[in-house]
């Protein structure tokens, strides 16, 4: 009885056991294949990441490789000169050489960068009227005002041949204590067209306080689109004459030398000039000095410095113009300069004589004299304002 009783309880039992161990056994193989289907998930995870990452590399390296390229083909700066003249690319090279420098770049701003002025300018001009062409050499002494190792100034449409910077000796007033001079090294030179600035890249630093002296010789044509230094024509006795003349205001000085081509940078002038002798030399100042070349034929008239003024103010020409005069009651001469035929006609007197007049006017009105010994006015052909002045 016990066993027949027991034997269903032991049935009982045995089939819960094997009931137990065969769900064991069946889950055991479950608990499995969640456990391989969560690690496929997890390397798949890391293989997408990895396949991420290299995408947004190659992505990157692409991008930074195509902004050299654009940067490269997009740069004004495709030429630059060494200190003893010759030309190279401006590549990769010098960028990686240079970090400091490209991290400035004060010539990529519209506006000069302020850390050096400009107090006298010697400029010296040949000009060729035969093939309307002019070669010159602009010394500009500059104040440093703050430390720097660039000197930007403005250049248009000019081909500069040298370039070199001198550090000056003892001066006056306050720079007389400062100890000698010496010649600057020079990095390199370029143009940047983009702003029309031309760029000196010095080994070391400008000091402030100091005086320095830019030294630069270049070459130009004479061009005819009546702005900066140009060319102009008109016909006597069947005869084809040229002139050439400045116009340099608003910005259009740099288009006849290098310059510091802003009106806050003022300074004084000394104005050299050589051509054929069959021509005429007029500046804002009366000519101090003539020399005749017997070997060329050519003349050099050197005229007197020019007060403390802006680029723009700065005129000169070419010609073989006759004039009339006048004077004022100050003593300020007044010349008219035109084409022979129209001098002799009496064209120009009215404009001669209401200048007087008007400058008399305004020295009353103003209260304040005229500042130079002399007032040019030129009736140049194929131009709408009839008159042009060597008066600052």
């Amino acid at each position: 009885m016990g066993l027949n009783d027991s034997s269903p309880g032991a049935m009982r039992n045995g089939r819960g056991l094997s009931d137990q161990w065969a769900e064991s056994v069946v889950v055991r193989p479950r608990t499995t294949e969640r456990h391989i289907t969560v690690h496929k998930k997890l390397v798949l995870g890391f293989a997408l990441s990895i396949l991420t990452l290299i995408i947004v590399t190659a992505v990157a390296v692409v991008l930074s490789v195509r902004y050299e390229e654009c940067g490269a083909r997009g740069s004004p700066e495709v030429g630059s000169r060494a200190p003893g003249g010759s030309s190279r690319l401006n590549g990769s090279r010098d960028r990686a050489g240079d970090r400091g420098e490209e991290e400035v770049q004060p010539w990529r701003s519209s506006r000069l960068p302020g850390t050096l002025r400009p107090r006298h300018y010697e400029l010296r001009l040949a000009v060729c009227m035969d093939n309307f062409t002019f070669s010159g050499d602009v010394s500009i002494e500059i104040e440093c005002v703050n430390a720097t190792r660039f000197i930007v100034l403005h250049t248009d449409r000019l081909e500069v041949d040298r370039v070199s910077v001198t550090a000056e000796g003892s001066g006056s007033g306050r720079f007389s204590n400062r100890p000698g001079g010496g010649v600057m090294r020079i990095h390199r030179h370029f143009a940047f067209p983009l702003n029309q600035m031309y760029v000196v890249v010095l080994h070391r630093e400008l000091k402030p306080m100091r005086l320095y002296r830019l030294n630069i010789s270049f070459d130009a044509a004479i061009e005819d689109e009546l702005l900066g230094f140009f060319r102009s024509s008109y016909t006597l006795h069947r005869e084809k004459r040229h002139l050439a003349v400045t116009q340099f205001s608003p910005i259009h000085a740099r288009k006849a030398f290098p310059c510091f081509d802003e009106p806050i940078y003022k300074a004084t002038f000394s104005l050299t000039l050589r051509h054929d002798q069959q021509y005429l030399s007029l500046s804002n100042m009366p000519v101090e000095s003539s020399v005749l070349s017997e070997e060329d034929g050519w003349v050099t008239n050197r005229f007197s410095r020019t007060p403390r003024m802006s680029t723009y103010y700065l005129a000169w020409a070419v010609c073989n113009f006759t004039y009339r005069e006048t004077q004022t009651d100050s003593g300020v001469t007044i010349r008219l300069y035109a084409r022979p035929d129209a001098i002799s006609s009496g064209a120009g007197d009215y404009a001669l004589h209401i200048t007087k007049r008007l400058l008399g006017f305004y020295q009353d009105y103003f209260q304040v004299q005229y500042s130079l010994p002399k007032l040019d006015l030129l009736a140049v052909p194929n131009i709408r304002t009839l008159l042009w002045r060597t008066g600052a």
